[in-house]
């Protein structure tokens, strides 16, 4: 902070200290007055842990446009000259998960199960509106919507409704004598509904795959999903910043010929990691905001990530483009395959200590 003013004792321990004195020699604590105005102190703030000061806008350009340069700078030995790598990822990955938590509802998972995400693949067929089963468990409201929303795709594409026989009849088969997932729900929140009950209606419910799951973690498990889909999303930065040495394990067994150490890997595993962030932070922030196709910007984030990392591999390890193009899938394909396995892992004991 500028123009800090000091004090002529130290606020920790009370060691009367000279107007040169920056460091109390007692206790180690800056000698400064913290009692400062709210603007100066939000400054101070942002300097400090994100230092969005000139060294990082010197970062940015660089960070963005030229794949690789941090990394070699870094490496290189020049620490100052741009943002620190962990700072970095650390901003970059709060952004990240601050932009998911914009487009998850915290009843996704109820929404999800109970089928509402599926609804218009479902009843696209007018069929399906006059089965009793469907009939009764929508409100008056939700019939109406549902109508208009048909009438709409029928003036759009009259065949859209057409040809879905084969689906109404499998739902029919699905959901006949099955407990729907609202009614489980219920069952499993009321205390006086017997474990053995709820049991039973587990059996008869089209809940599956948790049979490493004790009957009472079922129970939790559906009496809180909305907990659990929170707890899971709050454990995602832990598991992606557990990834990272792996990452940079893989870096370093498909460059163990080269003269770089492990801890160089890691940097640029961090750098690689920090702009996937942020290309994926502003695509979900663009879903969000429904400005743009979900599906486009999916796959266009996609490509912008893989090909800044590609290039990023040519420009920090110097071999040619063939041999990085292998290396490079090589990396996509182990690296989705240990992500895919930590979340299912993650997952796993999500449930199996609910």
């Amino acid at each position: 902070m500028k123009n800090k003013e000091k004090l002529p004792f130290c606020l920790n321990c009370g060691t009367a200290l000279g107007e040169k004195e920056n460091y109390c020699p007692s206790c180690g604590q800056e000698n400064w007055d913290q009692k400062v105005p709210l603007k100066v102190f939000i400054a101070d703030f942002f300097s400090t842990y994100f230092n969005f000061d000139s060294t990082f806008f010197k970062t940015a350009p660089v960070f963005l446009f030229k794949p690789g340069k941090l990394s070699n700078t870094y490496n290189g030995g020049k620490r100052r000259v741009y943002l620190n790598p962990i700072r970095l990822y650390l901003v970059m990955s709060l952004f990240y998960f601050f932009a998911v938590s914009l487009i998850i509802p915290r009843n996704l998972f109820d929404r999800v199960m109970a089928g509402d995400y599926d609804y218009m693949s479902v009843v696209r067929d007018r069929g399906i509106l006059e089965r009793p089963e469907v009939k009764n468990a929508l409100s008056k409201q939700e019939k109406a919507e549902l109508d208009s929303l048909l009438n709409q795709a029928q003036l759009k594409n009259p065949g859209i409704l057409s040809g879905l026989d084969t689906l109404t009849t499998n739902l029919g088969s699905f959901t006949k004598g099955k407990i729907g997932w609202r009614a489980l729900k219920l069952l499993a929140q009321d205390p006086m509904v017997s474990d053995s009950a709820f049991g039973r209606a587990v059996d008869n419910s089209s809940l599956n795959g948790l049979d490493f799951v004790s009957l009472e973690g079922k129970r939790n498990f559906v009496a809180n999903s909305n907990l659990f889909l929170v707890g899971f999303a709050r454990n995602l930065p832990v598991m992606m910043l557990f990834l990272l040495p792996f990452f940079a394990l893989m870096l370093k067994l498909l460059y163990i010929r080269g003269p770089w150490y492990y801890v160089e890997h890691l940097i640029h595993g961090l750098h690689l990691h920090s702009f996937a962030y942020l290309i994926y932070g502003i695509g979900i922030v663009m879903i969000h905001l429904k400005t743009v196709n979900a599906e486009w910007v999916s796959v266009i984030s996609f490509v912008i990530v893989s090909a800044y990392t590609y290039i990023s591999l040519l420009n920090v390890y110097k071999q040619g483009w063939f041999k990085t193009f292998l290396k490079f899938n090589v990396l996509g394909f182990v690296y989705f395959f240990l992500f895919w396995m930590a979340l299912s892992y993650e997952l796993y004991l999500s449930l199996r200590f609910l």
